[in-house]
């Protein structure tokens, strides 16, 4: 009789445990978020039954094919070792690393830590599990909220890859590859796998944004990198 209550109850408190356990949109500090399109964004997502974090889910796996896919591909050199390079760019504060010129960082959810970090807030690296919400600045009064989900940090095959969460405008990852140069310095090539639902996107808004947008990031990495060296 004590076992017929005892493993029901203990299933019960299981479950509401986990339910307590999960982060929900719903937690998220709107007035630490000052981008509107983000909180536009992320009720967008509430109101298509995303209710927890654990409900975001990426566009593509990092194993998932890209057949169908555009491609886009750009590389940048910065001048020193692979494992320097990879360990700047794995250990920068993504809120810094994603929030310059027409980027702005807004949030990030952290599945390792079930926690929510917002604009000014520490990160100590980047890891797979992470959501970083940003808004981009694409024309002079057009701000776009774009979300994407960490889904690879392998050091061994030198990849970093992040893919668009459902409710963008776009699915599809980017896939950071670092190769070490015959002149020992580190070449990053930056490929992009996108599709969407718009032929004018695709073909031209999307490959010319992008490009912008990465030269941005790199950039930034490599003055950030060059201010440690100092």
């Amino acid at each position: 009789m004590i076992h017929k209550i005892f493993f029901p109850l203990v299933t019960v408190l299981l479950l509401a445990f986990s339910s307590k356990a999960q982060m929900y949109l719903a937690d998220v500090e709107f007035e630490k978020i000052h981008e509107e399109a983000v909180e536009e964004f992320l009720h967008r997502q509430i109101e298509n039954d995303i209710s927890t974090f654990s409900d975001v889910k990426p566009t593509l796996e990092s194993t998932s094919s890209t057949d169908g896919f555009k491609f886009h591909e750009r590389e940048y050199v910065v001048k020193d070792s692979l494992n320097k390079v990879w360990t700047h760019y794995v250990y920068t504060n993504p809120g810094v690393a994603w929030n310059v010129g027409k980027m702005n960082f807004a949030m990030l959810f952290s599945q390792s830590k079930n926690d929510l970090i917002y604009q000014n807030e520490d990160v100590e690296k980047i890891e797979t599990g992470q959501i970083v919400y940003l808004n981009l600045h694409l024309l002079k009064i057009k701000n776009i909220a774009t979300a994407f989900e960490i889904i690879k940090v392998d050091k061994d095959s030198g990849v970093i890859e992040f893919s668009y969460v459902e409710d963008n405008a776009t699915r599809g990852k980017q896939q950071l590859n670092f190769v070490q140069t015959a002149k020992g310095n580190t070449k990053i090539i930056h490929r992009s796998y996108f599709k969407s639902e718009s032929v004018l996107r695709d073909h031209f808004l999307y490959p010319y944004f992008h490009t912008r947008m990465t030269n941005t990031y790199h950039r930034n990495m490599k003055r950030m990198y060059k201010s440690k060296a100092l």
